[in-house]
């Protein structure tokens, strides 16, 4: 097999250029958004912050393609990446319980703590479906102790169950990529 790709064409790559520039164009469009119309309103920190995240989901799409096994394994780290992603973007914006950080950071902190635990455990398969079946039942838990800490609010159970079936949903992704090198 003669292979004439060189760094710079491996870098290059289609896949690689339509992932990242569909990244890029979501960062733009409230920079569109805010010339066309006064209700967006970004500041500069509003922008790093979504470069920050949108950065986060554009790496874990590309080392899961890079490293991963094809299979339930890359799908899984694809999907647990969105679902960070989503949890801190939905956090940040409106916040997944109210818009009061005193409940809400229990979901960053859950997300961080997982990525640290899932590091130690080097992001074995068997150790990662744990994590994220914890993370599953962690939505829930936060939604218990938000009807204690904020008495009379809302708690948007369809939203915790949304988060809840995806951190499932990578716990069974990595539970079978696990069950398939034994």
């Amino acid at each position: 097999m003669n292979d004439k790709s060189t760094p710079f064409t491996r870098l290059l790559n289609g896949w690689r250029i339509a992932g990242w520039g569909s990244l890029l164009a979501l960062l733009l469009i409230p920079a569109l958004g805010m010339q066309l119309t006064s209700e967006v309103k970004w500041t500069a920190s509003d922008f790093v912050f979504a470069a920050i995240l949108l950065g986060f989901l554009g790496t874990v799409v590309e080392l899961a393609a890079r490293f991963a096994q094809p299979g339930a394994a890359r799908i899984g780290y694809i999907v647990a990446g969105l679902t960070a992603f989503l949890t801190f973007w939905s956090n940040a914006a409106v916040g997944i319980i109210g818009d009061e950080d005193s409940v809400n950071v229990f979901f960053f902190l859950m997300v961080v703590a997982a990525m640290f635990v899932g590091s130690v455990a080097r992001f074995r398969p068997g150790a990662v479906s744990w994590i994220a079946a914890l993370l599953a039942l962690g939505q829930y838990a936060v939604g218990i102790a938000a009807l204690g800490m904020m008495p009379g609010h809302a708690v948007e159970w369809g939203v915790l169950t949304f988060f809840a079936v995806l951190w499932l949903a990578v716990a069974w992704c990595f539970n079978r990529a696990a069950n398939m090198g034994k």
